[in-house]
C-alpha cells in the first residue's frame, strides 16, 4: 500500500512543480487576447498615435477606480457585516444599515461616463471594420477554437464589451499599440 502511494506521488509531484502559477497564466491569456486584437485591428501609426493617450487616460481612470474599491473594503465589510446581524436578529436589514452599505461602495457613475467617452472618442478614430473587428474577433484561444460553431465573436452583449474593455486596457495590448505608434 505504501508503495503505490509513493509511485502516486511520484507521478503527480513533478506535475505540480511545472505548473504554472495562476497569474502567469492570467498574463499569457491577456496577451493572447492582446495580440488577437492586435491583429484584427491592424492599427496604422497614426491611428495607434491617436488612441494611445485615450487608452492610457482610460487605463488611469480604471485603476484610480480600483484603488478607491481596495480602500472602502473595510468600511463595506464592517456594514455587510452589520447587515448580517441585523438580519440575524430581526429579519430584515435597518434603513441605517443599508444607508451604511451603500455609503462604504464607491460611487461608479464617474467611471461609467469616462468609459463611455473613451469609447465615443475611440469610434472617431477607428474605421468601420475596425469597429466590426471588436464586436467580433475571437478572444481568447478557446473562444478562437470555437468561433466558426458560434455566433460571431462567440459572445455577445455585455459580457464581450466588458472582455474586450479588459483586453483593450491591457498592459499588453498597451504595449502593442506603443509599438505600433512609433
Amino acid at each position: 500500500m505504501l508503495r503505490r502511494w509513493s509511485i502516486l506521488a511520484s507521478l503527480i509531484l513533478p506535475l505540480a512543480a511545472t505548473a504554472a502559477p495562476a497569474s502567469d497564466v492570467q498574463a499569457l491569456r491577456q496577451q493572447v487576447a492582446a495580440l488577437q486584437l492586435d491583429h484584427a485591428l491592424n492599427l496604422s501609426a497614426q491611428q495607434a498615435q491617436a488612441l494611445l493617450p485615450l487608452l492610457q487616460g482610460a487605463k488611469a481612470q480604471v485603476q484610480a477606480f480600483q484603488a478607491q474599491r481596495t480602500a472602502a473594503q473595510p468600511a463595506l465589510a464592517t456594514a455587510l457585516s452589520q447587515a448580517v446581524n441585523d438580519l440575524k436578529s430581526s429579519g430584515a436589514v435597518s434603513a441605517a444599515t443599508a444607508q451604511a452599505v451603500s455609503a462604504a461602495r464607491p460611487a461608479n457613475g464617474a467611471l461609467k461616463e469616462s468609459l463611455r467617452s473613451f469609447w465615443q472618442q475611440a469610434r472617431q478614430v477607428l474605421t468601420s471594420d475596425q469597429l466590426q473587428a471588436l464586436d467580433t474577433t475571437p478572444l481568447g484561444v478557446a473562444s478562437a477554437a470555437s468561433a466558426p460553431a458560434a455566433a460571431p465573436g462567440g459572445q455577445a452583449g455585455p459580457g464581450r464589451r466588458f472582455r474586450v474593455v479588459h483586453v483593450v486596457l491591457s498592459d499588453p495590448f498597451l504595449s502593442l499599440v506603443q509599438a505600433r505608434a512609433g
